[in-house]
């Protein structure tokens, strides 16, 4: 078996066995988890919450400017 990054994605996953949990953290910003049912749900959620996050850096932004 050969093992290795073979994804240019934004993001990693990972499954919580015990609990039946996919987990997505965002690569530049690992401090960035969300979870899922399923690997899609996980990575939709993750989108959600960078963009917000992202959104309110730029808020903040602008009124400091």
């Amino acid at each position: 078996m050969k093992f290795g990054n073979f994804s240019n994605s934004w993001y990693r996953i990972s499954l919580d066995t015990e609990q039946q949990i996919f987990y997505a953290t965002s690569k530049q910003h690992p401090e960035q988890i969300a979870s899922g049912i399923t690997i899609d749900d996980a990575v939709r959620k993750l989108t959600v919450q960078t963009q917000h996050i992202d959104s309110f850096k730029g808020n903040s932004q602008d009124q400091t400017a």
